[in-house]
């Protein structure tokens, strides 16, 4: 039986700068997650993730995408989700293929709804950006 690949639908970043101080440096990254099935068929979902860098400087760097088709590709795609946001704060790909290596995603960061909404605002609001305002 076919099934539909996990297709991102939306996409919206949210920047301290363009790019990390210095790829070198140490720098934190991670992610956080919800899902849910579409349906009747148990093997289509809907999951929206989100992952986030800080680079050694206290830049933080967040990108939450909305994804929706099969389920068992999920920690695929979360995984190149990271790669993709690293990749677009130029951390070179001799680093990040050092960095995720051997980074498993796994389903300990799911939360629920509220959890999860909690967490991104929570997040959001380390950003240098937001202290501006």
């Amino acid at each position: 039986m076919y099934t539909t690949p996990l297709k991102e639908f939306s996409r919206t970043d949210y920047f301290d700068k363009t790019q990390i101080s210095d790829d070198m440096a140490d720098y934190s990254f991670d992610y956080f997650f919800y899902g849910k099935g579409l349906g009747k068929r148990k093997d289509l979902i809907d999951l929206i993730v989100v992952s986030w860098v800080m680079d050694d400087a206290e830049n933080l760097f967040i990108r939450y995408c909305t994804y929706s088709g099969d389920r068992y590709s999920w920690k695929n795609k979360i995984l190149e989700q990271l790669k993709m946001l690293m990749q677009d704060i130029d951390v070179s790909k001799e680093i990040i293929n050092g960095r995720l290596r051997f980074y498993e995603v796994d389903s300990k960061r799911y939360l629920e709804t509220e959890a999860f909404e909690k967490k991104f605002l929570e997040l959001k609001s380390k950003m240098k950006m937001s202290k501006n305002y």
